[in-house]
């Protein structure tokens, strides 16, 4: 699995330190529930981050037998453990997918779903306050998107089914990145489910779908 297939250094950086905003720390979230290697990562970090502050906190007041009481009492406490959270449910087309429980929010806000070319679907995320465009993006079976460039950033993670571009294919937990440098094709043999974020048009670059690249930013809408 290549690096694209994953968020880069810094968003775990910042997922550990809990300086991502809230949509694409969920979509970290969602990855790391599949990726052992940056999960280990996350894990490593928060640690050195505990091991740093705790350096700065000033030599306990207390003295060591009250400490030891107060570490038994909590050690005596009854605890419960939390129920296992359940997965989300989004419907399309017959179809009831298990989403994991991060995204149910995600999927409460989601817009109708619309065609938005042959074999190709968006349901368009609302009130997320953040200055880029969220959508659930699902290619049917034989789908495909027009060869484009990005104004901008793209950020893709696979929920359900796979997707193939000219770098790879892509299956879910994977969370793809794109910028201005990429250029590729999304398609889909079997179907495939997508949380896609874009803070820029696309630039088409064959096809017909050139002619809608004078209106892309009437199409381009953020949640903010």
């Amino acid at each position: 699995m290549s690096d694209r297939h994953h968020p880069t250094a810094k968003e775990l950086e910042q997922f550990a330190s809990g300086e991502l905003d809230d949509v694409l720390a969920i979509m970290v979230s969602v990855h790391l529930g599949q990726c052992h290697r940056c999960r280990d990562r996350v894990e490593l970090m928060q640690q050195q981050q505990a091991e740093q502050l705790s350096a700065l906190i000033p030599p306990s007041e207390f003295g060591d037998d009250e400490l030891a009481r107060m570490l038994n009492r909590l050690e005596d406490a009854p605890s419960e453990a939390p129920a296992a959270p359940k997965p989300t449910e989004m419907e399309f087309q017959g179809r009831s997918i298990a989403l994991p429980p991060a995204l149910a929010g995600l999927v409460d806000r989601a817009g109708p779903w619309s065609r938005v070319v042959n074999r190709l679907w968006s349901a368009p995320i609302q009130d997320h306050q953040r200055d880029y465009q969220l959508n659930f993006i699902y290619m049917e079976p034989g789908g495909s998107i027009a060869a484009h460039t990005h104004k901008g950033k793209e950020w893709t993670l696979v929920l359900d089914g796979t997707f193939s571009d000219d770098s790879g294919d892509y299956g879910p937990g994977d969370l793809v990145h794109c910028s201005e440098s990429n250029e590729h094709s999304p398609r889909s043999e079997k179907g495939c489910l997508c949380l896609a974020v874009i803070d820029a048009p696309l630039h088409f670059t064959s096809g017909l779908a050139r002619a809608l690249n004078p209106f892309s930013q009437l199409f381009f809408k953020t949640g903010g």
